[in-house]
C-alpha cells in the first residue's frame, strides 16, 4: 500500500444492525428503556444480579442468532476486501458478529462480545463454550467461577480497544475518510476518533444515522438508515480511496 492512499475509517453503532432486527440500545424502544443498566450491565455491581446478568446476555444472544448481515454489514465488508483491511478499518460498538459474517475480515469490537468470557479475578479472557453463557464455567486458569463474567464490556469497566480511538485520532490524516453509521454518539463522541482540525463539517467526514446527532462534525449527512444512506455515499466514498 502506497503511503498516499486513503484509508477508511469506519466507526458503527447499533443503527448498523437495527435493520437485521436486533435492538439499539437508546433511540426508539431500546434496549436500556426496558432494563436496567446497574441490574444487568454495571461492572461495580453485576455480581449481586449474576443471575440476572447472564439471563439478560443470553437473550441478546437469542436474539441475534437468526439475525443475518444486512445490506449495510455488505457494503462494509466488500470495502474491506477491495481495499483491504489495512485501508478499511472497521471498529464497533456492537457485540454482535454480523460485520464478520458478512465477509469483514477485520473488526474491532470496541464493547467486546457475545463468544468469550472474562475472569475478573485474574482478568483472563476466554471463549465460551457452546452458544449460550454458562453461570457455572469456571475460569481455565484460575478455576474461580464466581467472578466469570459475559466478554460484553461493562459500563465503568476497563475496555482495553479504546486505545483505538486515540489511534484513529493520531492516525488520521486529511486524505482519509472518516464514516460513522448508527451511533447517537452518547457513549463515545465524534471528538475521541476526530483531530482536532477535522471537527467541524470536515467534507471528509461522512455520517449515516436517521436521526443523526452531532451532525455540525460532519461535511456529508445521510438522515436515513444505514442500508439506505451506505448505498448512497458508496460512489463518493469510491471515488474518494482512489
Amino acid at each position: 500500500m502506497s503511503n498516499e492512499a486513503p484509508k477508511l475509517f469506519v466507526f458503527s453503532g447499533a443503527g448498523l444492525s437495527a435493520e437485521s432486527g436486533l435492538s439499539t440500545f437508546r433511540t426508539g424502544n431500546g434496549i436500556w428503556t426496558r432494563n436496567s443498566i446497574d441490574e444487568v450491565c454495571n461492572i461495580r455491581t453485576w455480581w449481586r444480579n449474576r443471575e440476572a446478568v447472564f439471563r439478560f446476555d443470553n437473550e441478546l444472544i437469542r436474539e441475534k442468532f437468526d439475525a443475518q448481515p444486512n445490506a449495510a454489514h455488505e457494503s462494509l465488508a466488500a470495502w474491506q476486501h477491495r481495499w483491504g483491511a489495512d485501508r478499511v478499518e472497521l471498529l464497533t460498538q456492537n457485540v454482535d458478529d454480523l460485520l464478520e459474517k458478512a465477509g469483514a475480515t477485520s473488526v474491532i469490537h470496541l464493547h467486546g462480545d457475545l463468544n468469550s468470557l472474562l475472569c475478573t479475578a485474574c482478568d483472563l479472557p476466554f471463549p465460551k463454550e457452546g452458544l449460550y453463557f454458562d453461570p457455572t464455567a469456571a475460569c481455565p486458569l484460575c478455576g474461580n467461577y464466581e467472578g466469570v463474567k459475559p466478554g460484553v464490556v461493562f459500563f465503568g469497566e476497563a475496555a482495553p480497544a479504546y486505545i483505538n480511538l486515540h489511534r484513529f485520532r493520531v492516525e488520521m490524516r486529511p486524505c482519509d475518510l472518516f464514516l460513522a453509521v448508527g451511533s447517537a454518539f452518547e457513549v463515545v463522541s465524534p471528538e475521541s476518533m476526530l483531530p482536532w482540525n477535522r471537527q467541524n463539517a470536515h467534507p471528509r467526514n461522512l455520517f449515516v444515522d436517521p436521526s443523526p446527532s452531532r451532525r455540525e462534525m460532519f461535511g456529508i449527512v445521510e438522515a436515513t438508515p444505514a442500508t439506505i444512506g451506505l448505498e448512497r455515499l458508496e460512489e463518493r466514498v469510491a471515488a474518494s480511496m482512489q
